[in-house]
């Protein structure tokens, strides 16, 4: 996983993370029905006035609503010949059919996968609140009380990838429920209890703080949208789907994730999807049919780094750049362009790229939001209907989906490139003395990423020869012989120089 995150697998072996629809069992409930039976505290911890001695009572209101999940699916086992090869050369005595039979036993036909998290019930009637990766593409559920040892069958209900949240149910009554709490009323330093199953061991608690808030850029949601809370609260392997409670014992997060060393333990850096953003999801997964309905603009986006914050004339580097505009979707329809800053989206200032991806992503399609911009020199307001994702498959960090055309051919692993026009001289600003191509999109962790090629660089030599076009340097390109290509890129008014090791 990117960055060294390790997600907290609540598998023995990884589960799936497949979205998954609505069940006939679930009488169409809408959120509006479900909104009747939890409780919601949104009042603030009252201050105390001297330590705590315990937090006990806090604990008694929290650990009978939180559950142990079993899932299983069936799996085919592939053939791993790398791995295969490293364990014969430290154990040199295994039996030529060792891997054969292996694989017959734990993933051939028939083979199970099994999983173990935790959950919480959110009402009395069975509604329980984990993550996705916890029961997403399970075949079988199973959901053990704390209170009675009762093991229950569960159906999953909604779940959304991008988010991680799932929704599932089992069928029982009377069940004891978690009040939710107010997670964007926390504050770093508030106090966090984390209840779950870590390592089989059900029922365990521990104590920490709020690290952070709103963190937004730890790549754990591939393609995702991410902004997580951070506690220092003891998290490790089970945890996830779990609580994340303060100190009145109110549920503010379910935990999610870890930064951890090698061995997966935990080091004090744990993270949680918040409790209103969880509760956000669950709203649109029972009212959209089990589908998470997300708005679409069309654009792709950079963060500022400070030579381009110096370009624009900025003193810091908030907002967004819009580096490019997708053909036919809401963003051109409204005249968005190419150099536009995005400082302001719907009445609130934009401080990052996945901030604002998120704020998009909350927002229904169909619904006309203002966009407050800085073109060349000059703010100005946008108002924007935006599209439905879905429907226009944009592929998050890579460049706008365009309808109806040909893939575009990529330059070299994850990287497209385009002529410049005049438009794009404009927008980035650039004399008739730079010439070149334009890199359109660069994908995440592909070798030219990692050397610093990014969207808005003007490539000027490709293997220390001059390119005037696109055309040009693809006949470079497919005619390099060497492991390693220079490439010569301006940005900014600077020139630098980038080795990127080709993918043979």
């Amino acid at each position: 996983m990117k960055r060294s995150i390790k997600t907290l697998l609540h598998t023995l072996a990884v589960a799936g993370s497949l979205s998954l629809g609505v069940d006939a069992c679930a009488d169409n409930i809408k959120f509006a029905d479900l909104e009747k039976k939890i409780a919601l505290d949104k009042s603030p911890v009252a201050p105390e006035g001297g330590a705590v001695a315990s937090y006990a009572p806090a604990l008694k209101k929290v650990m009978p609503a939180v559950v142990t999940i079993f899932s299983s699916k069936s799996v085919t086992q592939t053939r791993n010949p790398q791995q295969e090869e490293l364990f014969r050369r430290m154990f040199p005595d295994i039996p030529e059919d060792f891997f054969e039979k292996h694989r017959g036993q734990e993933g051939g036909p028939g083979g199970k996968e099994q999983g173990l998290g935790s959950g919480v019930v959110i009402s009395p009637d069975g509604y329980i609140l984990t993550n996705n990766h916890v029961v997403g593409d399970a075949d079988e559920i199973k959901v053990t009380l704390s209170a009675n040892k009762r093991e229950y069958a569960g159906t999953v209900i909604g779940a959304d990838p991008q988010t991680d949240v799932a929704l599932i149910k089992i069928e029982a009554t009377g069940l004891p429920f978690i009040t939710i709490g107010d997670s964007s009323a926390l504050q770093i330093g508030d106090i966090a209890m984390a209840v779950g199953n870590p390592l089989g061991l059900e029922q365990t608690a521990t104590l920490g703080i709020i690290s952070a808030v709103g963190r937004s850029d730890v790549n754990i949601l591939e393609n995702g949208y991410e902004s997580f809370i951070q506690t220092d609260a003891a998290i490790n392997r089970g945890n996830s789907g779990g609580a994340l409670v303060d100190a009145a014992g109110r549920l503010i997060g379910i935990p999610t994730a870890i930064q951890s060393n090698f061995s997966g333990g935990n080091i004090g850096i744990g993270f949680a999807i918040p409790s209103n953003m969880a509760l956000n999801i669950v709203q649109r997964l029972l009212d959209g049919g089990g589908v998470v309905k997300r708005g679409f603009l069309g654009v792709f986006l950079r963060e500022l780094d400070p030579n381009m914050a110096k370009a624009l004339g900025r003193d810091d580097q908030s907002g967004v750049l819009v580096a490019e505009v997708g053909d036919k979707t809401p963003a051109e329809a409204s005249g968005m362009k190419p150099g536009d800053l995005i400082v302001g989206y719907d009445g609130k200032p934009v401080q990052s790229m996945q901030q604002l991806r998120l704020d998009i992503s909350n927002t229904a399609p169909e619904t006309e939001v203002v966009f407050n911009l800085i073109r060349k020199g000059q703010e100005t307001d946008l108002t924007v209907k935006l599209g439905d994702l879905d429907d226009n498959k944009l592929a998050a960090g890579g460049a706008p989906a365009r309808p109806g055309s040909p893939k575009a051919e990529e330059l070299v692993e994850g990287v497209i490139v385009a002529d410049l026009d005049d438009e794009s001289r404009s927008s980035l600003q650039l004399d008739g003395s730079v010439q070149g191509i334009l890199v359109k999109s660069v994908k995440d962790n592909v070798p030219a990423a990692e050397a610093g090629l990014r969207p808005g660089m003007i490539i000027t030599q490709v293997d220390q020869t001059e390119v005037k076009s696109a055309g040009e340097a693809y006949k470079i390109v497919e005619g390099f012989e060497g492991d390693v290509l220079l490439l010569q890129v301006y940005l900014a008014g600077r020139r630098d120089i980038l080795a990127v090791p080709l993918v043979k």
